[in-house]
């Protein structure tokens, strides 16, 4: 159940950036207007717009945009055009999947906006007249001051009216030499859940060189477990990340042993923002499944995901340092993330934690993406961490169209619980969802950020403990392909179009949380 106070929190976000259309559609009174340099726009790319305004007015951008002034990526700004026929040239972001983007209009010098909901698309918002009503519950959009002609934008109480609005096509392009059945239309952009498909294709191949990532708890350790490591810290290289394999030797086993890469940040290097997944499988004698060889889906998947976010987020500079780090012994114990933790340099703060852990077998197939935000205090209540759960509502409707999804998965949360999607395999149901919440349920490394250094940390997962593959021999790619056939998709497409949905949610959620960490306030 939610109380009030958080649903008015969750419901409306605060950071906020949708984009602009060349379909224009009727305005309060056509009154105001815009004129793009380009008919579509390509989403998942950045690209160079130009923007022409009928009046003096101010638009709201509510999309990621390069700032050329400070070289960094920024959650959407105000716009202000002081007279008619003015213009401004911008870097905009629009989300990959999008068919069209939105851009907010009204009187020269707003400074705060109404926005949609978290968990609506602005299409819905606009259906309902959400721009003619302003916001319900007073949470909006507000320009905060800065250095650069850019405005910032904060989340803030409002009381503020109606607002005008244009939208602009939106195409993503296809890879070529694929089909559609083969997840073409996920395989072109900073990042892509194809890419994501075809590194699955390597290190989970039942005869390759990445299986039996078991512990390690051998000295020294198994020539798997070295061959793996070497080959993660070399894709990080290549992106562009320092990266260092770390040796620890613990209590528990004779070794702990991660490789991470590190992009440090330009304005705040003493802050991290880490991203992670494990990479060891669970070992023969496991349950509940006995144990497995290749581990796809726990956690191959993960990595690649987590991979292929960072090497999305590579191509750009960043306020913070980016950390990127691939753990062993999570099915034992943590050694991996405890030992990393436990050896951070004095001076430096984690500001968030995002993790990948168990993903693929979801959205848009017939199993819930289960979404975790840590620290939680209250079960009863959706809500302990509102503000993490209203950005990534935020970034997942805007990114994958997945708004409907986002409310059958907080309804199966409100009424069956986090088991039902964890724990149960519900697919004859086919019901899509995504459920973004709080839970005491973390079992993986992103608990150890929360439990030991309070840090609002996520997990992207899915149905393991109702799985027959958990665990066990058949937690193959295969296996994953056959779990994604859907009505209308073939199982590797729809597999594909899962890693990209959560590929781009990592790497969104990463810019924004570069831009405004998101601490716990409780």
């Amino acid at each position: 159940m939610l109380n009030s106070s958080s649903a008015s929190k969750i419901l409306v976000f605060l950071l906020i950036f949708p984009a602009v259309s060349g379909c224009v559609e009727d305005t309060i009174d056509d009154s105001f207007s815009l004129s793009f340099s380009l008919d579509t726009l390509i989403g998942g790319e950045l690209q160079t717009l130009r923007i022409t305004s009928s009046d003096r007015m101010s638009v709201l951008v509510p999309y990621l945009l390069f700032n050329g002034e400070t070289n960094y990526i920024q959650n959407g700004t105000v716009l202000d055009f002081n007279s008619d026929y003015s213009s401004h040239t911008i870097q905009i972001l629009v989300p990959p999947s999008s068919e069209k983007c939105i851009f907010l209009m009204a009187e020269y010098g707003r400074e705060e906006w109404p926005v949609r909901k978290t968990n609506e698309s602005w299409n819905e918002w606009v259906e309902r007249d959400g721009h003619l009503l302003g916001l319900e519950n007073n949470i909006g959009a507000k320009i905060k001051s800065t250095n650069s002609s850019f405005h910032s934008l904060q989340r803030s109480n409002i009381t503020t009216g109606v607002v005008e609005y244009q939208f602009l096509d939106v195409l993503r392009l296809s890879r070529e030499g694929s089909s559609v059945e083969e997840g073409s239309l996920y395989g072109v952009g900073i990042v892509d859940g194809l890419t994501v498909f075809e590194m699955m294709k390597i290190i989970a191949d039942p005869d390759g060189d990445f299986n039996d990532l078991w512990g390690p708890f051998t000295e020294p350790p198994l020539p798997s477990y070295t061959n793996a490591l070497n080959y993660f810290a070399g894709k990080m290289t290549s992106y562009g990340y320092d990266s260092q394999i770390h040796n620890y030797r613990t209590s528990s086993s004779p070794r702990a042993e991660n490789v991470c890469g590190y992009k440090t940040g330009t304005l705040y290097p003493d802050e991290w923002l880490v991203l992670g997944a494990h990479l060891d499988v669970a070992e023969p004698g496991s349950g509940p499944g006995g144990g497995t060889s290749v581990g796809a889906h726990d956690n191959k998947a993960g990595v690649a995901v987590v991979l292929e976010a960072a090497r999305g987020l590579a191509q750009f500079d960043h306020r913070r340092t980016i950390v990127v780090c691939l753990w062993s012994n999570e099915e034992n114990g943590y050694d991996g993330s405890d030992s990393w933790i436990e050896n951070i340099p004095v001076g430096i703060t984690v500001t968030n934690y995002l993790n990948a852990d168990a993903v693929g077998t979801n959205w848009p197939g017939y199993y819930t993406l289960v979404v975790d935000c840590i620290p939680n205090y209250d079960d009863e209540n959706l809500g302990d961490q509102w503000e993490m759960i209203g950005l990534l509502e935020w970034i997942g409707t805007d990114n994958h169209n997945t708004s409907e999804a986002l409310r059958l998965g907080r309804e199966i949360f409100d009424t069956e619980g986090y088991a039902s999607m964890k724990d149960v395999d519900s697919s004859e149901q086919k019901r899509q969802s995504i459920s973004v919440h709080d839970s005491d349920r973390g079992r993986s490394d992103y608990e150890r950020f929360a439990d030991q250094l309070g840090v609002v940390s996520v997990d992207w997962g899915s149905l393991t403990g109702g799985s027959d593959c958990y665990h066990a021999d058949c937690d193959t790619l295969e296996t994953m392909i056959d779990m994604m056939v859907i009505d209308n998709a073939t199982g590797q497409q729809s597999l594909v179009q899962s890693f990209d949905l959560i590929s781009w949610w990592i790497f969104t959620a990463a810019m924004h949380l570069d831009e405004t960490p998101i601490y716990d306030k409780n």
